[in-house]
């Protein structure tokens, strides 16, 4: 079955946040992922969520990118288009089974490493509803918005069937407005129904930060063990930054792994030449 790696990218020309960095270091942080899932995550789709005005400025891009699926959604407040990313929970096959077996929602900011990727096969080999990570001293919640995983097909008996239904959950209780908003509805409405002693169906890694839950299927490493179709010389790719779910990378090991690996990128480069002013290394030559 398919699985995914669900984005959101937003906001194009839009004024940004205090706490949040420009839109074109999103974009940048897209582009460097989907060169790393290739690596890391050769069977798994990217799934990009974008609005209009996004699509139609870097259409061409967007539409030309192998292996990305873009899909269009209603402008949201900031934190309800966080949760975009959890739509592909929902989305039906031809024969009305999920379409999806797994889907992990990540960051743009937040680089996939190797050891990522031994996490998420580590709960994929233990076949649990959903999937939590915690890997540094700030990660101090069950469910991190951009490090979780879902089972779609487990996930959707125990909540609901679309996603606006599982939004509304929290009724009005939620401003979807303040920054922070998207892991207060995960830990509010959905962690209880998953990660409760006696009705768990949770893999947690919790390496840092969130401490011990005592429920049967939690790890304070991340298993050193091979991951399905990928290389175990991978494991370099733990060099290009601090932590799982690190905002943004090394600069200098993530250029040195990336130009190791530039024959599987070609098609990349010659789609970002058009937007050499926000991809600068069109410029400087770093991955040619």
């Amino acid at each position: 079955m398919i699985k995914a790696i669900s984005y959101s990218l937003f906001g194009y020309q839009q004024e940004r946040k205090a706490s949040c960095f420009d839109f074109n270091s999103y974009l940048r942080g897209l582009m460097i992922n989907i060169r790393m899932n290739r690596l890391l995550y050769p069977s798994w789709i990217n799934v990009l969520h974008t609005d209009e005005s996004t699509y139609a400025a870097f259409r061409s891009l967007f539409d030309n990118i192998s292996n990305l699926h873009v899909v269009i959604c209603e402008p949201s407040p900031l934190c309800l288009a966080m949760l975009w990313r959890m739509k592909p929970i929902f989305e039906i096959a031809p024969d009305r089974t999920a379409l999806y077996s797994h889907v992990i929602c990540r960051d743009l900011d937040s680089p996939a490493t190797y050891r990522e990727a031994q996490a998420v096969q580590h709960w994929i080999n233990h076949d649990k509803t959903l999937h939590a990570i915690t890997d540094s001293v700030s990660h101090n919640l069950p469910l991190m918005g951009g490090m979780i995983g879902i089972r779609p097909k487990y996930f959707t008996e125990h909540t609901h069937d679309t996603w606006q239904k599982m939004i509304a959950m929290c009724g009005n209780e939620i401003d979807w407005s303040n920054k922070g908003a998207d892991q207060t509805f995960l830990n509010k409405f959905i962690y209880p129904i998953f990660g409760v002693k006696g009705r768990e169906s949770i893999t947690q890694h919790y390496v840092l930060g969130h401490g011990d839950t005592f429920l049967n299927d939690y790890w304070n490493r991340i298993p050193n063990i091979q991951v399905e179709g990928v290389s175990q010389d991978m494991v370099e790719s733990n060099d290009v930054c601090g932590h799982i779910g690190a905002a943004g990378a090394y600069q200098g090991p993530m250029n040195k792994f990336l130009y190791k690996h530039r024959d599987k990128f070609t098609d990349l480069l010659e789609l970002e030449k058009p937007y050499a002013n926000i991809f600068n290394w069109c410029l400087d030559g770093t991955f040619e």
